[in-house]
Order: C-alpha cells, then sequence, then structure tokens
C-alpha cells in the first residue's frame, strides 16, 4: 500500500446528525469522491482550535484522510 501526503482544500458535503459529523462526498479538483466509508474519526487540537479527522473510503476504494478546521471550517486532503 502507497501513501501519498496531498495538503489541499476541498469541497465537502458533510452531514450534521445526531451531534456527529459525517462527511458524505468531496470534490478534488473536477472529481467528486462518494464517501462509502467511514474508517475512523479523532479530534485533536492546535492551539484553541479543534481539528476534525476522518479517514474515509471512496467507492474507488481509495482511502483518503479529511480534515475540517473548525474555526475557518475548512476542509482539507491531508493524503491518499
Amino acid at each position: 500500500m502507497r501513501m501519498e501526503r496531498i495538503d489541499e482544500p476541498v469541497k465537502v458535503r458533510a452531514d450534521f446528525q445526531g451531534g456527529v459529523l459525517t462527511p458524505l462526498l468531496f470534490r478534488r479538483g473536477t472529481q467528486e469522491h462518494r464517501v462509502v466509508a467511514v474508517n475512523a474519526r479523532w479530534e485533536d487540537r492546535e492551539g484553541a482550535q479543534r481539528i476534525h479527522f476522518f479517514s474515509v473510503t471512496v467507492g474507488s476504494g481509495d482511502v483518503y484522510q479529511l480534515r475540517l478546521e473548525s474555526g475557518d471550517m475548512i476542509w482539507r486532503v491531508e493524503s491518499v
């Protein structure tokens, strides 16, 4: 398995249900990736800002790591 560091902003459609944040799909460039499974989710902090992380599997079978910076609400793809 090969991992590629990306670190780029992306547009994400997410669901906020029952206090749980779940990414549903994201757009990277012109490609749209539908999330078929959330493998893991965790939180961290950078100073006062809470950072939400998600390991997701998309329809192609690739596994991406997404990051939401709650202070400015910016989503990023960290790696694939």
